[in-house]
């Protein structure tokens, strides 16, 4: 299971957290589908029973801002 946890880091790294605040459609839309991934890893990640994991390292690359 190490290598989603591995993909899911990298999408998390990788991802634009502020894409909703583009004016540019294809910015938006890149961040959108990329927002469907990291979703959509961490939803196989809970299910295989690695929901603290998958938690651990949302919070660890989630910017401070959006954290409430």
């Amino acid at each position: 299971m190490s290598k989603e946890l591995n993909t899911l880091e990298n999408l998390l790294q990788n991802h634009d957290w502020f894409y909703q605040y583009s004016e540019d459609y294809n910015v938006y839309e890149r961040g959108q589908t990329a927002w469907n991934t990291i979703a959509a890893v961490m939803s196989a990640l809970k299910e295989a029973g690695f929901e603290h994991e998958a938690e651990y390292l949302y919070e660890k690359y989630l910017p401070q801002i959006l954290k409430y």
